[in-house]
């Protein structure tokens, strides 16, 4: 289970660092576009992100398609490794420690901000706070700092923000850079990102109001070294990157063509699709050798005893399932067994078994077992408050590639 954890993170990190490295790539042929376009490009990540999650067809997409190209059977693909046993409950607790920090971090920052209400203190950023029904905060030296037209180019700025959600934007960019608080990538899109999402707004205030640029430069000028509010669930006027871009970016607030919507758009969709073909199925690392797991498996009710002789074999890391030996009629309850093995050492085997009993069947345990090549290991469950015990006698072995 803690591997299967954290393989899974292994590769929701892959996805996410492949959708920022490819944003950032191509970001300059974005900005020819537009801020708006720049901004919606974003959707990459997430679409990234969720491939590992969709369910996947029998056939893996990409080895059927190489197949039918080269003309033989023989085509395999490259799944994510899954993580050796050693050391990986320290690396996860490790990883989900720093997670949970980064959670508590911007839960405070989230509780310290709304604390203050609608009236934020003196020297602060106006700001859009909330997520189901944002309310617009406000300095309360707001008057005093800003010019009536400057006011309301800023309402108007709070007004794009909350018309595209921009703040479940800003609260799943906190939760994926908590859970990925230590890749550098990460880092770098959620400053990005939000870094975008100011210049997406302020072109969509000046190109519903293009006389407005002066007043919209001065009140860009005019919040400059006003505190930022940093929390998960705010968009705020003045931000953290350099003003200076966002100023050079009021002479060219281009609104997208419709052609490059529509590119952008069968762009994501196609690197998604990519994405999702290209990966395989994480259950079995394809690369490794096939192994035979030859079992003996003894029932025994009070004094009655079934025996089953029988030799299982799969790729390494591929569940291999025993169904129901024993029916019942013989006095023995069902029984189903799943066994998963992988080298871990030259010349070692790491099996994982899960044991299944009852009618209906349900998990009675989850016994691990490291033995040598041609060794023979046991693993004995005794039922809690009954007479019914399972003997299970397993001789790993390696076996030709069928």
């Amino acid at each position: 289970m803690i591997e299967a954890v954290f393989a899974a993170c292994l590769q929701q990190t892959l996805m996410l660092s492949l959708a920022v490295v490819l944003l950032r790539a191509a970001r300059p042929l974005l900005l020819r576009q537009g801020a708006g376009l720049t901004y919606a490009a974003w959707w990459l990540v997430p679409a990234l992100v969720l491939t590992p999650i969709l369910p996947r067809p029998h056939a893996e997409p990409l080895q059927v398609a190489l197949t039918a190209m080269r003309g033989t059977a023989a085509v395999g693909l490259t799944a994510i490794p899954t993580p050796p046993a050693t050391g990986t409950a320290s690396w996860l607790a490790l990883w989900l420690g720093g997670t949970v920090v980064m959670l508590a971090l911007q839960a405070w920052r989230q509780w310290r901000l709304a604390g203050f209400g609608e009236h934020l203190p003196a020297g602060s950023s106006p700001a859009l706070v909330g997520l189901l029904n944002p309310r617009v905060a406000l300095p309360v030296d707001f008057e005093q700092r800003f010019k009536p037209e400057e006011r309301e180019l800023i309402l108007a700025h709070a007004a794009v923000h909350r018309q595209r959600f921009d703040n479940l934007w800003n609260l799943l960019t906190a939760l994926l850079h908590a859970l990925h608080w230590w890749n550098p990538l990460a880092w770098w899109a959620a400053r990005r990102l939000q870094a975008d999402q100011e210049l997406a707004c302020d072109a969509a205030v000046l190109v519903s109001r293009p006389t407005c640029g002066p007043a919209y430069s001065r009140a860009l000028l005019a919040a400059h070294g006003l505190e930022p509010s940093v929390a998960p669930v705010a968009s705020r006027w003045a931000s953290t990157h350099p003003i200076v871009e966002r100023i050079a970016m009021l002479k060219h607030p281009l609104q997208p063509s419709r052609r490059a919507v529509v590119v952008m758009g069968c762009a994501l969709a196609a690197c998604a699709g990519i994405a999702w073909a290209g990966q395989a199925a994480t259950t079995a690392d394809t690369s490794g050798p096939h192994l035979k797991l030859s079992l003996l498996v003894a029932q025994q009710v009070g004094d009655r005893v079934n025996h089953l002789t029988l030799a299982l074999a799969g790729r390494q890391g591929e569940a291999m399932r025993l169904d129901n030996p024993g029916d019942g009629s013989d006095g023995n309850p069902p029984l189903a067994l799943e066994l998963t093995a992988r080298l871990v050492d030259p010349g070692k085997v790491q099996i994982d078994t899960v044991i299944w009993e009852g009618r209906p069947l349900a998990v009675t345990a989850r016994p691990r077992l490291v033995l040598k090549l041609d060794d023979p290991g046991m693993v004995e469950h005794i039922e809690s408050g009954s007479n019914r015990r399972v003997s299970l006698v397993i001789v790993p072995s390696l076996a030709e590639r069928p």
